[in-house]
């Protein structure tokens, strides 16, 4: 009897030490997920000024002043080249040896490395690279020194009654938490953290003395298991939410952020292009030479491509005043048909528009409506070069209004479906990366939802969810 109390109680320190890992691994996780986002805002702040080095030096200071996560930030070019550093440097630095670099490189994505000694301060840190990506080609890297004692801070502030050990692919202890002095009678368990090589161990110390359980103590160690389970999913589920509230919160601040310089530059590119293009007309008419006249439609397009541009970026801004009105969805795409027939003609594409029987009355405008629409029959029809088959449809479901745009194209993946409605996304050669974007604020603004699904070589199928008018 009294051995099987004494397999009862290890078994509930080994549960205890095991919730205690994983606790603080979905911790060390979430937090450099967070720093990791907060890197990508960065970025993104910094894609639009990379060839204003100085603009570029001044961000990267005005941030590491504030942030006391990083040690160091660093605009490397893509020979690795450190070119901006807010730390100083005797000489040229160059860490395009680091597999951190190169991975960043490789995947044209953000990467993290394992802990090493930084080439500039000499402090054991780690180091985010986030590559600059213009037009699928990398224009430079920013690189982000994470310090260790901030990361052990924060498990610090989480301990209670464990202690916890953090170590890297070779066994070394990174960090260190709570009291290691005795290490008699300690139950350990141990897990890898995904976003980097390192394993978590949490340590729970026995008591020194066995006990011996009546009936009332073995009722409590069931109802103390029982609760911990509890408390374990509960604290489970709560973690997974707030990191999947936290991804979403920094996915708005990256939109806001691009929506604000949207904002600020599009009409003081529009200003300047307008005059330009009324020069470019003045010029092509005093000028008949076939030859010329070629160059100035090149010219003529490319400034309708960029006005088309800057308009989709006012959309990203902060949304202008506009008046809605109860437009039934039938009637706004019925308008637009002879458009969507054309196009389809012009691409060879048969194309099939059902109406719902039912009334569609919504709140919107009625050209926004039409963008979205028009932007993803240009994407559908794009997808199918050499003919196929494309079907609008529009129902009703419930209390809400249902449009789908179905073709019959290349299809994607589901790691180019995960990154489709991120701004500047694109993988078409001349594609501004904004035509699903804006398609999504605009529903996002209505208060609707839009799904994308879609498989290689078996066509896409965009569903809008728009609530209906209930007045």
């Amino acid at each position: 009897m009294a051995q099987n109390q004494v397999l009862d109680k290890k078994d509930i320190n080994k549960d205890k030490a095991q919730w205690y890992a994983n606790f603080h691994a979905l911790n060390i996780e979430n937090f450099l997920g967070e720093t990791v986002g907060s890197l990508e805002m960065l970025a993104t702040s910094i894609k639009i000024q990379h060839n204003e080095l100085e603009e570029v030096k001044k961000i990267l200071i005005e941030t590491h002043g504030k942030d006391p996560r990083f040690s160091g930030f660093y605009w490397a070019n893509p020979n690795g080249d450190l070119i901006i550093s807010t730390n100083p440097t005797d000489s040229v630095v160059n860490v395009s040896d680091r597999p951190y670099f190169q991975q960043a490189l490789k995947t044209k994505t953000t990467s993290i490395s394992d802990a090493h000694f930084g080439r500039v301060t000499g402090r054991y840190i780690v180091t985010i690279a986030s590559p600059i990506v213009i037009k699928g080609e990398i224009t430079g890297v920013l690189l982000a020194s994470l310090r260790l004692d901030e990361i052990e801070k924060n498990v610090k502030n989480l301990l209670k009654e464990e202690n916890i050990m953090v170590t890297n692919q070779s066994g070394e202890p990174l960090i260190k938490a709570g009291n290691f002095a005795n290490s008699d009678n300690l139950f350990k368990s141990s897990i890898q953290i995904t976003e980097v090589p390192w394993t978590v161990t949490a340590f729970i110390r026995s008591e020194d003395k066995l006990i011996f359980h009546n009936s009332l103590i073995q009722d409590v160690i069931i109802l103390l298991t029982i609760t911990n389970i509890l408390y374990i999913l509960m604290n489970y589920v709560l973690l997974r939410r707030r990191l999947k509230k936290e991804k979403k919160q920094t996915e708005l601040q990256k939109l806001e952020l691009i929506g604000n310089l949207a904002a600020s530059t599009a009409h003081e590119i529009r200003n300047p292009l307008t005059g330009i293009k009324g020069l470019i007309k003045l010029l092509s008419e005093e000028n008949q030479d076939p030859k010329t006249q070629y160059y100035f439609e090149v010219i003529q397009k490319e400034i309708d491509r960029i006005n088309t541009i800057v308009s989709e970026l006012l959309v990203l801004g902060k949304p202008s005043i506009h008046t809605l009105k109860i437009c039934n969805v039938n009637d706004i795409i019925a308008e637009i048909e002879p458009i969507l027939h054309s196009e389809a003609n012009y691409m060879n594409v048969q194309l099939s528009i059902q109406y719902s029987p039912y009334e569609l009355p919504i709140s919107c405008v009625n050209d926004h409506l039409k963008q979205v629409i028009l932007n993803l029959t240009k994407n559908s029809l794009q997808a199918m070069p050499n003919g196929g088959k494309l079907s609008i449809t529009t129902d009703k479901r419930a209390e809400n209004c249902i449009i789908q745009v179905v073709d019959s194209g290349d299809g994607m993946s589901k790691e180019i479906i995960n990154q489709v409605f991120n701004p500047f996304f694109t993988m078409k050669k001349d594609g501004s990366g904004l035509g699903l974007t804006v398609c999504k604020r605009i529903i996002d603004t209505y208060g609707g939802n839009i799904t994308l699904t879609s498989k290689p070589n078996e066509g896409t199928q965009v569903e809008i969810t728009l609530p209906l008018y209930q007045g």
